[in-house]
Formats: structure tokens, C-alpha cells, sequence
């Protein structure tokens, strides 16, 4: 079995976006862009950051891992504004089962342009042809249907549903939509002979 090429967070370009590791003058954005709205953070497992400085604390955390390689974490910069509108990457990674599972968000501003399904095809591709792992995760509130939707565009299968507790919003019990795709699935959508 192939190594897997363990190599971090590698910056990259879409038609409308860069995607890059965090920078701590991000945080200004990240308040002001998505952080501080709690109708981004809703279904999200972490709180609407209430001032600055909570964002700033979050991007400093993000910029000290930039440089592992076994972080992949990226801000999603509009190349029309050159603003950074949302974030996506690994929430886990399970270097064992080669898996790892993607988290994602993107600014009330930016929603139902399709976006987030702009920067989630290059990191799969990125995740399967470059890192090598053999499957990719992701979950999602049930409520939250645009979620599923991206994922779904994407070539992602929902495999069922689970219960997880989220301790940032009061122990609140949700329901989840799992989500994957496998190495051979990515391969069959996208390398065409």
C-alpha cells in the first residue's frame, strides 16, 4: 500500500477563489465575513464568535498548525473582492483507516452560488490524487439541507444517519447526515479515459 504523501496545506486556485492557509490578518474577516453571524453558526458545532477577539484567538490557533503536515485547513479568499468568505478542511484526520473527514463554512453573503461545491471538488481531488487517503467524511445537521447539497454535487453518497451530542450548544442532541466517498468513486466521476 502507497504512502500516504502527508504534505499539508498546499495553496490553490478555482475560477473564483484562492484557497491558502490561514493568515492572523484573517481574523478581521473572519468576524466580520462569518464568524459573528449565528445564522452561519447554527448548525455548526462551535458558538458565533461575539467579539474580535474571539476570532482573532481561533485564527492564531489556525495559522500555528498551518505549518503540520498533517493539517489541511484553508481560507476560501474571493479573487472579486480579495476578502476571505469562508473556511474548508480537515476536521479529523485518521491516518490508520487513511480517512479523513472535511468541515466546512462559507458567509451568509456568499450562500447558493455554488460556491462551497467550487472549492469542495479541488480538495477532494486534492485529498484522494495527492494526499492518497482511501476515503472522505463528512457530516451534517438534517436541517441543514443546503449542506447535503454541496456534498451531494460533489459525488458524495449519504451512508445514514447518526446522534451527536454538541457541547458548545448546551449538549444539544442532533441528528446527522453521513456522508462519503471513496477513493474508487472519486476516480469514477472525475478521471475520464
Amino acid at each position: 500500500m502507497e504512502t500516504l504523501n502527508m504534505i499539508g496545506t498546499q495553496p490553490f486556485e478555482t475560477k473564483r477563489m484562492k484557497l491558502r492557509p490561514f493568515k492572523l490578518s484573517d481574523a478581521q474577516y473572519i468576524y466580520k465575513n462569518w464568524a459573528s453571524n449565528e445564522n452561519v453558526t447554527k448548525y455548526l458545532t462551535w458558538n458565533a464568535h461575539k467579539t474580535i477577539e474571539d476570532s482573532t484567538k481561533f485564527c492564531v490557533e489556525r495559522t500555528k498548525l498551518s505549518g503540520r503536515t498533517d493539517n489541511f485547513d484553508w481560507i476560501i479568499v474571493l479573487n472579486e473582492t480579495n476578502e476571505p468568505v469562508g473556511s474548508i478542511g480537515a476536521v479529523s484526520v485518521d491516518t490508520d483507516k487513511r480517512e479523513i473527514e472535511i468541515g466546512y463554512v462559507l458567509g451568509e453573503s456568499w450562500w447558493n452560488k455554488g460556491l462551497m461545491t467550487e472549492a469542495l471538488e479541488p480538495v477532494l481531488a486534492y485529498m484522494f490524487f495527492v494526499v492518497g487517503f482511501d476515503s472522505v467524511v463528512a457530516y451534517h445537521v438534517t436541517e441543514n439541507k443546503a449542506s447535503g447539497r454541496v456534498l451531494e454535487k460533489c459525488g458524495m453518497k449519504n451512508v445514514g444517519t447518526s446522534h451527536r451530542v454538541l457541547k458548545y450548544k448546551g449538549g444539544k442532541k442532533v441528528e446527522m447526515q453521513n456522508y462519503k466517498m471513496t477513493k474508487p468513486e472519486w476516480y469514477a466521476k472525475n478521471i475520464r479515459f
